[in-house]
């Protein structure tokens, strides 16, 4: 991190913004069916069951907004502030950080950070700010140096290389 303030902030990825707009688009499309159709043929009918799956829709839509919405990770020169959803906040000093490493869970390379032998934070790929937090543990030597450091080190060359493209 190059100023004195700087700090690097990790949120969900695109993933979870898919899913949001998954989720209002299909909510939309039925709220536009029931006008269409009539909510009393629908109800005289066995179409009733959209009424359930709109409720489902619509209700994963809000979880998916808050869960982008409420899930920030801070890092800056002193601390780690982690934000998770629903509501928990944890607060970690760069001294208290006792290692950090890649685990091979499918192509994701997903970064986890300990505390005292304990897991604190969990990180996948495609979260926004993974790349700046992958340099900094590695700036920091707090990162396991093995395969899959170095297969994550690869994968995020290549996904460098295609935002180039």
């Amino acid at each position: 991190m190059k100023t004195k303030d700087s700090k690097i902030v990790i949120r969900p990825g695109k993933k979870y913004l898919t899913s949001i707009f998954l989720c209002i688009y299909i909510t939309l499309m039925m709220i536009w069916v029931l006008c269409k159709v009539g909510p009393s043929e629908i109800l005289e009918t066995k179409g009733s069951g959209v009424l359930p799956i709109l409720l489902l829709s619509s209700s994963l839509g809000i979880y998916f907004l808050l869960f982008v919405l409420f899930t920030k990770t801070e890092v800056s020169d002193k601390k780690i502030l982690i934000n998770q959803f629903p509501f928990k906040r944890s607060e970690y000093l760069w001294s208290e950080i006792s290692h950090a490493k890649i685990i091979g869970e499918a192509s994701e390379y997903p970064c986890e950070i300990y505390s005292g032998g304990k897991r604190i934070l969990k990180i996948p790929r495609n979260y926004f700010g993974y790349e700046r937090l992958f340099y900094e543990l590695d700036k920091r030597n707090i990162l396991r140096k093995d395969d899959f450091y170095v297969a994550a080190k690869v994968a995020l060359e290549i996904d460098k290389r295609r935002r180039q493209d």
